[in-house]
């Protein structure tokens, strides 16, 4: 999937870079135009996803294939769906190299950059998304919102059997270091619920929604 720097949504930049109510200057919008040409040449994007039938028991346990954990936040937001995809994406480990460089010789610039690569991954899931989207609007289908491992009360040592079921370092390169983190530092795991309901969520993300009763929060 190819994409341009007008999938970008610059603002996302900016809520990473901490620019809240705050109008960036012609120079930090220079460099942002400079980081989204840089981070897409560098980038190898890689995805993967896969289809899982989803189970739930007592204590808001939750079953898929041979993973379990609890998590009450997930049981929200799986209510009602059968079938759940596993799906990572990642930017490449460039993108962390390229980084790792500008910390040492240009903390603005490596600042721009890595938010910039936060928004580049997240608009690539989005587009990603999409494209899930289509695969099941056949089937009369609709997709809950993306929920990450480590969002709410789902643990993160969730990360490793996650990884396991849908063979990372094989299916799109993504590992585990032994703090539980993904590599490339620029990857996105996540679970997406299939549902015979549409929700009315925003693919943005809770980050951007002032929803607080919200059944899908994360």
């Amino acid at each position: 999937m190819k994409m341009t720097s007008a999938d970008i949504n610059r603002q996302e930049i900016y809520r990473y870079l901490g620019y809240r109510g705050i109008k960036g200057d012609e120079n930090t919008d220079r460099i942002i135009d400079s980081c989204i040409k840089e981070v897409l040449e560098v980038s190898d994007m890689r995805h993967f996803y896969k289809r899982f039938s989803l189970e739930f028991g007592s204590n808001n346990l939750i079953k898929i294939d041979r993973m379990e954990f609890e998590s009450k936040s997930l049981s929200k937001n799986f209510a009602g769906c059968k079938e759940v995809f596993l799906f990572a994406a990642t930017l490449g480990m460039e993108v962390d190299r390229v980084l790792g460089r500008y910390v040492k010789l240009n903390m603005l610039r490596a600042a721009v950059f890595q938010s910039t690569a936060a928004a580049v991954i997240e608009a690539y899931c989005n587009l990603l998304q999409s494209q899930i989207e289509e695969e099941v609007k056949d089937e009369r289908l609709y997709l809950r919102p993306r929920f990450s491992p480590g969002y709410g009360d789902v643990k993160l040592e969730v990360q490793k059997d996650f990884l396991s079921l849908i063979d990372s370092p094989k299916t799109v390169g993504i590992i585990l270091n032994e703090g539980g983190m993904m590599i490339p530092e620029k990857s996105v795991s996540a679970f997406i619920a299939v549902s015979k309901e549409k929700s009315e969520c925003s693919r943005q993300g809770c980050e951007i929604c002032g929803k607080k009763d919200c059944a899908y929060k994360r």
